[in-house]
């Protein structure tokens, strides 16, 4: 039975008010649980109370997730803070404003990190992000809205986050984004991270994280650990082998490491493009070196 009415609302039945923004609710049309977030629909509601809500002002509702997730969202929608839940409703209204459409899990997702992260920074507990140049090279926008939702945060709860877990905000939103789950988004930025070390190591020179060289070299990596470069001919890859040899060399071992962790099989073609970016590298480890003899 249809129970849409003509103004364009949906009724539903009230289980349990969470806050003025979210509530968990029966839709009397598909008779599913599920939890509806938005600028105060929970106002003046009541459990079990049947009540019609315009779709308009419903920003999110989540009933898709598995049974698990859902009842640990509602666990935690139970236990935290009005302040921290509107702080992310916030953050996640802001980050779709810009990047546009994000997997629905993220709310989810993103109010557990920052609870936990709010009870670690309570106890005195730091805790640093391993990833933080790879993320502001590689997730831009979503850095700044990262670092926007450090401000929203503090606002909410009087409680200062480190640029690390601005970093970490990132992830999620850049998950969610590509419709990925935050493991695959970590893994993939710990592969870069180890083919950085492997230029570094094989340099003997720490790479500047400011410099464009660097950029260019993080954003060209994470496009191989993705598989979403073409495997055209290189016509300057006799001139590479010739010239470049050494970086030549270590973009061969960045392709037996991508081979090893993902299984991704770099042609020598593009271990030559690789080159490229990593000789930049080389020749700014060795105009290091000149100016500090």
């Amino acid at each position: 039975m249809e129970m849409r009415s003509l103004s364009g609302k949906m009724k539903y039945r009230i289980k349990k008010v969470m806050n003025n923004n979210v509530v968990l609710a029966v839709d009397l049309q598909s008779n599913l649980e599920m939890v509806l977030v938005g600028k105060g629909i929970g106002f003046g509601k009541k459990e079990n109370m049947v009540t019609e809500i315009d779709a308009e002002k419903i920003e999110k509702s989540f009933h898709a997730f598995d049974e698990k997730i859902r009842r640990n969202y509602l666990k935690y929608l139970s236990q935290i803070n009005d302040n921290v839940l509107d702080a992310v409703e916030e953050i996640v209204s802001l980050a779709e404003d810009r990047l546009g459409k994000l997997n629905e899990h993220l709310q989810v997702l993103l109010t557990d990190h920052i609870k936990f992260a709010l009870e670690r920074i309570k106890m005195g507990i730091g805790i640093d992000n391993p990833f933080l140049h790879e993320i502001k090279a590689l997730y831009p926008e979503e850095f700044k809205i990262g670092k926007k939702g450090a401000e929203i945060i503090k606002a909410h709860t009087g409680i200062q986050i480190s640029e690390d877990e601005m970093g970490f905000i990132a992830l999620y939103l850049y998950s969610a984004r590509q419709n990925k789950t935050i493991n695959e988004t970590v893994r993939d930025t710990r592969i870069l991270r180890e083919l950085i070390e492997i230029i570094e190591k094989e340099l003997n020179y720490r790479i500047n994280p400011e410099n464009t060289a660097y950029n260019r070299l993080v954003n060209h990596l994470m496009l191989e650990i993705n598989s979403l470069t073409e495997n055209t001919k290189n016509p300057l890859l006799n001139y590479i082998k010739e010239q470049m040899t050494l970086s030549f060399s270590i973009a061969k071992k960045l392709a037996d490491h991508l081979y090893k962790n993902k299984n991704i099989v770099i042609s020598e073609d593009k271990a030559g493009y690789m080159a490229i970016h990593i000789e930049r590298i080389r020749e700014l480890a060795e105009e290091n070196s000149l100016s500090q003899k």
